[in-house]
């Protein structure tokens, strides 16, 4: 677990090193396990990453069969730092269904795919951590290939 953690911390930190985000989505390595809070757009999933709160996620080639794919990511912004789940949850749903209609081609509300958000956590939120990533998929299979444009 520590190995998994010390590739996370150091992926994290190269990667804000970079003078600008990369032009196309990174085609990650079937099994790699990465932190969520270091999810990039394009990357696919193997499967659901859980509750939706911070944690670790399978990222895989979005040529396999995949679970789902990051759609987007952002900061969401409140008011005060106390930590309030329900708004929490509030916002990163409308950030996610904001976003939804850019990448996937269609209003979500008219989509047949489904998406969620990965919100910082309590113990996340104490140390800053106001990242949203929003996670579209099909909940009747598995994908191959992108969701970017799908309009379904």
């Amino acid at each position: 677990m520590r190995k998994i953690l010390a590739i996370a911390a150091v992926t994290l930190l190269l990667a804000g090193c970079a003078s600008k985000p990369a032009a196309k989505p990174l085609n990650i390595v079937k099994g790699i396990t990465i932190a969520t809070g270091g999810l990039t757009v394009g990357q696919c999933l193997t499967k659901e990453a859980a509750t939706g709160a911070v944690g670790l996620a399978q990222a895989t080639d979005c040529a396999k069969p995949h679970f789902g794919e990051v759609m987007s990511a952002g900061k969401i912004r409140t008011v005060g730092d106390k930590f309030d789940e329900a708004k929490i949850a509030e916002l990163s749903n409308n950030f996610c269904i904001k976003s939804f209609e850019t990448f996937a081609g269609l209003r979500y509300d008219k989509s047949s795919l489904q998406m969620f958000p990965l919100v910082p956590s309590s113990k996340s939120w104490l140390n800053a951590d106001r990242i949203v990533t929003c996670i579209v998929y099909d909940q009747n299979q598995l994908t191959t290939g992108s969701l970017k444009g799908a309009n379904r």
